[in-house]
């Protein structure tokens, strides 16, 4: 009769669960949405586009800045500033060694919000600033 009584706990639990699993699940996700973006708020962004001309315009006035950045040991990294400095510059470069490089000067710059927004932002600024438009 124990048993009994066990299975059919078990078996409503299961239902229970069930029914109410995916709007339990529903609520926990956006209560942890709502935290990690009340976290994000908070994290100072600064300016990622200003920050990415900055360092776009270093990049073009100085060659050798390039070796400066803490990013060779990326995988990649090494040859992609290779090429760039033997003259294979391109936009699409550019781009990847300001993908590479944004999480390393946005932390050092005081930016701790390294989101996709950010990135994007840092990309076009360092676009902005090694390819000035006259």
């Amino acid at each position: 009769m124990k048993a009994i009584a066990a299975v059919i706990a078990a078996i409503a639990g299961l239902v229970f669960l069930v029914s109410q699993g995916s709007a339990l699940l529903t609520d926990v996700r956006s209560q942890i949405s709502g935290l990690t973006s009340q976290a994000k708020d908070l994290l100072p962004s600064g300016d990622a586009y200003s920050l990415g001309v900055t360092e776009g315009k270093k990049m073009l006035e100085n060659s050798d800045y390039l070796d400066q950045l803490n990013i060779s040991l990326i995988p990649g990294a090494a040859e992609l500033i290779a090429s760039i400095k033997s003259g294979q510059i391109t936009e699409e470069r550019i781009s990847e060694i300001a993908k590479i490089y944004f999480p390393v000067v946005a932390v050092q710059s005081g930016i701790f919000d390294i989101s996709a927004e950010n990135r994007a932002e840092f990309i076009r600024g360092v676009i902005a600033g090694y390819f000035p438009v006259q």
